[in-house]
């Protein structure tokens, strides 16, 4: 175990929770940032860690290299990581949106590296937590049984618990899509529209996150699963209340553009529900609320008239999960 390295790409929030928590465990944690005053920071806060500005001193001898970034970010940093990539090194992301074309980020990581074994996480993981001793669960999504063998020692003693499952495809759609449902949430809290609305709003971006998914090739029961009811529905982190504050911003009468300097941090839900709403497109998918949120959020339409149509729809999860394979 003391042999692992363990490669952070990254130096914001989610990069400094994960090399906090590593840096109690036996492995050796390398956190490659490109901003200089990230790079002071995790000195401080972490001098069990050797923190890097140069990515091939980062990633060299690594066993597993993780991309602490948002999607936005993703395609820059993995171009950057490229030259340095080994075949057998091990990928893990976590990723909460897409890219262009509604790229998935394994896809995106594998067009510009060597690499073949990436794995996704997602599920209600909140490292905020992890100082509470409290079990942290989380999904790990790969192809490739030596990424969850070695995500497992990695965290051994560590309040992490690992759920895996072969549906990387599942799982990257399900955390993308929650994103969106967040801002629909949002806005109809700033609406005042009520608790039932709420539910119905998460429950319809369950469903077209299930109905998106499984066309792309996802299995049903990833969303019935910790990946998705169980990460969505309960989910109150930091990423999730910039996105309902960036719809209730939007909802009442903000710009886009006013309301993400509002806010600290990325809301890759925007980018997600634009290339959401233009996939069902081509694919010519039913996702009423990625092309409601959309709209909304580029101008197109008023928050209230626009969900409360959504909110005169028919809802038959089950029905939505086998429809979409056709």
């Amino acid at each position: 175990m003391s042999g692992l390295h363990l490669a952070i790409l990254g130096g914001g929030r989610l990069a400094t929770r994960v090399a906090e928590l590593m840096t109690r465990t036996p492995a050796q944690v390398r956190v490659w940032a490109r901003n200089p005053r990230a790079r002071e920071t995790l000195r401080h806060a972490h001098p069990k860690a050797h923190v890097h500005d140069d990515m091939g001193a980062a990633v060299a001898d690594a066993d597993m290299v993780l991309f602490a970034v948002p999607a936005e970010a993703l395609p820059e940093v993995a171009d950057h990581y490229g030259p340095h990539a080994r075949g057998d090194h091990v990928v893990l992301h976590a990723c909460r949106g897409v890219g262009p074309g509604f790229t998935l980020p394994h896809a995106a990581i594998r067009a510009v590296t060597c690499v073949r074994k990436v794995g996704a996480l997602g599920g209600p993981l909140y490292f905020d937590e992890a100082s509470s001793q409290r079990p942290l669960v989380a999904v790990l999504a790969s192809r490739y049984d030596e990424v969850a063998e070695m995500l497992k020692t990695l965290v051994k003693g560590t309040p992490i618990k690992v759920h895996t499952t072969m549906d990387v495809v599942g799982v990257e759609v399900a955390g993308a899509i929650s994103n969106v449902a967040a801002l629909a949430s949002g806005m109809a809290d700033a609406l005042e529209m009520g608790e039932t609305s709420r539910g119905v709003l998460l429950t319809r971006g369950l469903s077209e996150a299930t109905r998106l998914g499984v066309r792309l090739g996802g299995e049903v029961s990833t969303f019935s699963g910790l990946a998705g009811v169980g990460d969505l529905i309960p989910r109150h982190v930091s990423s999730t209340r910039r996105h309902r504050d960036v719809g209730g911003l939007m909802a009442q009468g903000a710009s886009l553009e006013g309301a993400l300097q509002s806010v600290e941090g990325c809301v890759e839900g925007v980018a997600t529900a634009r290339e959401a709403a233009a996939l069902a497109g081509r694919l010519k998918l039913n996702l009423p609320l990625m092309r409601v949120v959309n709209d909304i959020l580029e101008g197109r339409a008023k928050a209230r008239p626009a969900l409360e149509e959504i909110l005169k729809l028919d809802l038959e999860l089950d029905k939505e999960a086998v429809g979409s394979r056709a």
